[in-house]
């Protein structure tokens, strides 16, 4: 007989495969298809653009080191709101979740959306962005009703179509390409600065290498996650950096950096500039599959957050109820409305910059827990350390908070409503930890 749903548990199906198919393919998707035009536009010299992309994927990956050892030891459902809670307590584990769930991967899969539903409009010559990305998400909304088999073996077939179509995509703009973007001199940018370019490029960057800790939102779907976690983790954001940096290369190789600024899609203008409008053509529909399978991700990963803060009395009870299927359908429910509803502006440049602001500010919040973490839970089992402890982990830490101190300083109307969002949440958070707090008290009498 069939259980009830809320008696129903996470399925353990997970492999070390599936989750490196998870983290690569959340996060290559929109950012390299969709910013690379708009980093060409603040900073227009391609040396430039090539090494912000290689800042943006060290942190990335020096992040990714520091949280595989908080993922190995505390493989719980939710991710990053898990570490925080155990680090500073239920309202840091409040922001860190309900930000991931209304900023950071809620405006996520809302760019994506729009981003597939501007090439849909480019493909077909008319339609409207807002509507089509609401179409979108309907779409994969119903795919995930379907259960997490069936939206895992989607992400396998459709991350391994993807990675082949970058290859292809870098290799035609290496091999054909005349070198025009590392010969052409710098250009005239979009931004009154230097500082104020590179900041803006940076919170593109930053959102294309975004999600590179997504499988561990599944840690309790994934199989032997201590062994396995780390090197989803750390194998994933490895494959994402090289295939960034081979993608860039391709673009620079084609287009100067005057001709990619302000494309919504450099990979097929540069591709078409090569080999002509047929071939950008097939481009546009490759990236298509690109997208799908990035924002698939996002429907697999959020409804595991939500599904993590309502079992710890941190979300909406029904967010804690899961299907036959193994889905948490309630929580399904509200990420698809919410996504949904960002959708319909298809402002995707405004909500990447407003997403990151909020993203940069808890992740270092996140990050710190783990001296938190080494200080105050010394006897957690910990299958994986990470190396050049304090070095590594405090350099890591450092960078983000000179990140942050830059952007702070060159876009302040943007920090000022990130950190309007921040206070909400984390007021809100402090409201619903104190009133389970007084429920428990009550409660043992």
């Amino acid at each position: 007989m069939t259980q009830p749903a809320h008696t129903q548990q996470l399925h353990r199906v997970l492999r070390i495969r599936d989750g490196m198919a998870v983290t690569v393919g959340i996060v290559i998707g929109a950012g390299i298809l969709r910013t690379p035009g708009l980093i060409a536009g603040y900073l227009g010299d391609a040396w430039m653009i090539l090494g912000v992309w290689v800042l943006g994927s060290v942190v990335a990956g020096l992040s990714t080191v520091v949280l595989s050892e908080m993922a190995a030891a505390l493989p719980e459902a939710g991710g990053k709101y898990v570490y925080a809670r155990h680090a500073w307590g239920p309202t840091m584990g409040f922001l860190a979740g309900w930000s991931e769930l209304l900023v950071s991967r809620g405006f996520s899969g809302a760019s994506k959306a729009v981003v597939i539903a501007e090439y849909i409009r480019i493909l077909a010559g008319r339609g409207s962005v807002p509507v089509l990305a609401g179409c979108v998400v309907l779409a994969f909304f119903v795919l995930h009703t379907r259960g997490l088999k069936a939206s895992t073996v989607f992400q396998n077939v459709t991350t391994a179509l993807k990675i082949l179509v970058i290859l292809l995509i870098a290799a035609a703009g290496i091999w054909a390409g005349d070198m025009a973007g590392f010969t052409a001199g710098p250009m005239l940018t979009s931004t009154d600065s230097t500082i104020q370019g590179l900041a803006l490029a940076y919170l593109s960057v930053s959102f294309a290498c975004y999600g590179w800790e997504d499988a561990a939102k599944m840690a309790e779907e994934v199989k032997d996650p201590g062994r396995a976690l780390p090197k989803i983790l750390v194998g994933g954001a490895l494959a994402v950096m090289i295939l960034y940096l081979l993608m860039n290369i391709s673009f620079l190789a084609a287009l100067t950096p005057q001709e990619m600024a302000g494309s919504e899609l450099v990979a097929s203008d540069a591709i078409a500039d090569v080999f002509g409008g047929t071939a950008g053509t097939v481009v546009v529909l490759a990236s298509l599959l690109i997208l799908v399978s990035s924002a698939n991700v996002n429907f697999l990963g959020l409804p595991r957050v939500a599904y993590g803060l309502a079992r710890n009395g941190l979300a909406f009870k029904a967010f804690a109820r899961v299907d036959e299927r193994g889905t948490p359908r309630n929580a399904l429910y509200f990420i698809a409305a919410w996504i949904g509803l960002l959708a319909l502006t298809g402002a995707f440049e405004l909500l990447i910059q407003f997403m990151m602001m909020v993203a940069i500010t808890v992740d270092t919040m996140v990050l710190l827990g783990y001296f938190r973490l080494r200080a105050t839970r010394p006897e957690l089992h910990r299958p994986f350390r990470v190396p050049l402890h304090p070095w590594l982990p405090g350099i890591t830490i450092a960078l983000y908070i000179a990140i942050l101190a830059i952007l702070v300083s060159t876009q302040p109307y943007l920090a000022l409503g990130g950190g309007a969002m921040i206070a909400a949440i984390t007021v809100a958070g402090w409201f619903v930890a104190r009133k389970n707090r007084l429920d428990a008290e009550e409660a043992r009498g």
